[in-house]
């Protein structure tokens, strides 16, 4: 599987938030939220298993995990304050970037995809929905909703995941999702990556590129 550049690297002092308060604010801020359309189609789960499922490698047995129930979203301000975010926006795309650059990187980095691909994308990941169980993954882990009590102890957890809505092209062979990953191991670090992913000749969804757009710290340590 292709892995391109990291194009931003971000210090966790920069980003302003400790990974405590990050799970405070994710979890009490537009409980709202939890009342969005739901994510309703079952390819969208076929890919998050997909992608979920190539996070087989941990530095500890039995890791500790969530995954936010709420998709991520592309908007900036109180319409993305549903999840986490960097100077008041999520992180599809980090300033000076947008949704034309980030095109134009994924598209070096893989060969060129569908247009139909990145444009779905883009539309449904104007707004957040719901997730919902069964998700399946290689690990146990807990999904999280706006408005859920606060983990009484941050290092309770390894590791929080946020999800996108995937995209896909008209004939749904293809698919982009981006995954949002905050770490509290070591030698994992908090990141956001680009998935490709296309049908096989028995219908199941293959990576087919990885472009890791941002990290921060090194290994989940702070800078």
């Amino acid at each position: 599987m292709q892995q391109g550049r990291g194009i931003r690297k971000i210090g966790m002092r920069a980003v302003r938030f400790s990974f405590a308060a990050l799970v405070l604010i994710t979890l009490t801020s537009n409980c709202a939220y939890g009342q969005s359309e739901r994510a309703s189609s079952s390819d969208e789960y076929k890919v998050y298993e997909a992608v979920l499922g190539l996070m087989d490698r941990f530095p500890v047995a039995d890791p500790r995990v969530t995954i936010y129930g709420m998709t991520l979203t592309t908007k900036c301000g109180e319409d993305g304050s549903g999840a986490p975010l960097l100077n008041g926006c999520t992180f599809f795309w980090v300033k000076p970037d947008n949704a034309g650059t980030v095109k134009k990187l994924l598209q070096e980095e893989w060969g060129g995809f569908e247009r139909s691909t990145w444009a779905d994308f883009e539309t449904k990941n104007a707004a957040s929905v719901r997730l919902d169980e069964p998700i399946a993954t290689p690990w146990k882990h807990k999904l999280v909703f706006p408005g859920d009590p606060p983990a009484k102890d941050s290092s309770s957890e390894d590791l929080a995941i946020f999800l996108s809505r995937v995209g896909f092209d008209e004939k749904k062979t293809e698919a982009v999702v981006y995954v949002l990953m905050f770490s509290y191991m070591k030698q994992v670090n908090t990141a956001g990556d680009y998935f490709l992913f296309r049908r096989n000749e028995k219908g199941q969804w293959e990576p087919n590129g990885r472009v890791t757009y941002f990290h921060m710290g090194d290994g989940g340590s702070s800078e």
